[in-house]
């Protein structure tokens, strides 16, 4: 296998901390007690029932299992990176950190129009078979400290990923709302999006902005010319299923590319280009952009605690799946 320049291994190495929390967070769960109903949960009291130390005597070795798993696989695709930390975001959307997100059958969220690009599904399936083994029906498949014990979800619905999860031309005012809604901050939406740092998106995400903006006939305003015609040429060779990459400059880099690009007009969707100007979320751009690494990588682990523990189902609110795909066949 050929070895990565040093600046990816680097980012691969930061990238897989936030890629295992993910998993861990989309797979926490339980002690392998047999599960009694369903308790709708109260999406905004604390977390109760989460404890760093969940699988100490359960699963001793359940976060080098999944860290391991994690960095073997974005060694070999880097891409997976940031499909994962998208999977994660996904799974929160809808109803909070239940991995529903992962369930396979007709009309669940994998099914959605929104989760249409999702992947990484294949990788935690993995894990959890491997975890399965290892440890049954106690590890419901996060490296950064975390809290453990989440439950899974026995709900999973496309109409319901299609409602919430946001889908890049939102308004930075509808932003801030689901961000709130959920027990997030204005600052955590700065933060969040900065994972927009790694990863692609498709032509047909971008294409409103690049020919006919919201019906004027030319392109975005608040796109960089030179950007945005380096953007028609290469969907117009690549077409609507065609990827560009987030961040233009350093797109394997966990880095404050992402917050630059924007105060050089090159933040690629248009959710991602509104923070600048928006005075509520513009200021915290700014000082992203002239931070050390180290200290966006802090901030952003921070944040991600915080979204690893919205909404979550514990105690008897959910269960531990014996495979991420399918719902227990006696949770109903």
């Amino acid at each position: 296998m050929t070895r990565t320049p040093a600046s990816l291994s680097l980012a691969v190495v930061a990238v897989s901390v936030a890629a295992a929390a993910l998993l861990l967070a989309a797979l926490v769960a339980a002690d392998g007690q047999k599960q009694q109903g369903y308790v709708q949960p109260a999406y905004r009291r604390p977390a109760a029932g989460l404890k760093a130390d969940y699988y100490h005597q359960s699963c001793p070795d359940m976060e080098g299992i999944v860290q391991r798993a994690v960095k073997k696989a974005i060694a070999a695709d880097s891409t997976l990176a940031p499909a994962l930390l998208r999977l994660f975001f996904h799974d929160f959307a809808v109803g909070g950190i239940d991995a529903s997100v992962l369930v396979d059958s007709p009309g669940s969220e994998r099914y959605a129009k929104a989760s249409k690009t999702l992947r990484g599904f294949e990788l935690i399936e993995s894990i959890k078979a491997e975890l399965e083994a290892k440890c049954p029906k106690t590890v419901k498949v996060d490296y950064w400290p975390l809290m453990y014990g989440r439950k899974d979800g026995r709900r999973s619905s496309m109409v319901d990923a299609d409602q919430y999860v946001p889908m890049g031309r939102e308004s930075v005012t509808d932003l801030i709302a689901f961000f709130e809604s959920r027990g997030l901050t204005v600052l955590d939406l700065a933060v969040l999006s900065g994972a927009h740092t790694i990863g692609r998106a498709t032509c047909a995400a971008v294409k409103p902005r690049l020919w006919d903006y919201a019906g004027t006939g030319r392109p975005d305003a608040s796109m960089s010319p030179r950007y945005g015609d380096f953007l028609r040429r290469k969907c117009a060779t690549a077409g609507d299923g065609g990827y560009v990459y987030l961040d233009a400059d350093t797109p394997t880099e966990f880095d404050n590319g992402y917050y630059k690009n924007l105060l050089r007009a090159m933040g690629l969707l248009e959710t991602d280009q509104k923070l600048l100007p928006d005075s509520r979320t513009g200021e915290f751009v700014r000082q992203l952009a002239g931070a050390r690494p180290e200290l966006i990588r802090h901030q952003f682990a921070d944040s991600m605690r915080r979204l690893g523990a919205a909404q979550v189902l514990t105690g008897d609110e959910g269960e531990v799946r014996l495979k991420c795909s399918a719902i227990n066949s006696n949770s109903y």
